[in-house]
């Protein structure tokens, strides 16, 4: 299923992304959702996945159980395969020409602080003027740290692109964990932004 898209201007787009819900979603690390920025330039295709982790794992801890570091291999695997997460017109004959996956973790120091704010909490665990509040900002803070996120970056060349006419997401069948994705695309048509879903994961350039 396509879902069709009306263009607007590359400047009013860019104005649109800084301030609309799919920069606000990303900013905010909302599980479920991702983004995905794309821009095509004659026969080249540049396209880069941004993701909470746990859409991608199911976590945003470091992995450190073989179990949690061979889901996170399979992972990677996956997202090294751009077939895994997007499809072109077949009729372009689109090579993938460069794969670069970063696991952006953050839970490093939030391990180390956590455990600090831990002992802290035993020096104080017998006085009953403990402060709740905060040892709750504590928690919200170490929420906060504990996010992760992936970015993938895939360039393609087309020896056709004038057959280049549509993209589908099969990002939503290899990682189950992304429901929502909000795309930014420019081309040289102009700019336009949509919402795909498992249900609607197509869409015409």
């Amino acid at each position: 299923m396509f879902q069709r898209v009306h263009y607007i201007s590359i400047g009013s787009a860019l104005i649109s992304c800084m301030l609309s819900p799919i920069a606000t979603a990303l900013e905010a690390h909302v599980h479920g959702e991702a983004v995905l920025n794309i821009a095509t330039d004659q026969g080249d295709v540049e396209a880069v996945l941004r993701s909470p982790m746990a859409n991608i794992v199911g976590f945003e801890y470091e992995a450190k159980s073989a179990e949690d570091k061979a889901t996170q291999e399979k992972a990677l695997k996956l997202l090294k395969n751009a077939n895994n997460i997007l499809k072109l017109s077949a009729s372009a004959n689109c090579l993938t020409e460069h794969v670069e996956v970063v696991w952006d973790e953050e839970h490093g120091d939030h391990d180390h602080e956590e455990h600090a704010d831990h002992e802290e909490h035993a020096d104080h665990e017998e006085h009953e003027g403990h402060d709740h509040h905060e040892e709750h900002a504590d928690h919200e803070e170490h929420d906060h740290e504990g996010h992760a996120d992936i970015t993938a970056i895939y360039h393609f060349k087309c020896s056709n692109p004038e057959a280049l006419t549509d993209m589908t997401l099969s990002l939503f069948d290899s990682f189950k964990g992304v429901e929502k994705l909000h795309v930014n695309l420019i081309t040289d048509k102009g700019a336009q932004q949509l919402e795909l879903t498992p249900s609607s994961k197509g869409f015409k350039f």
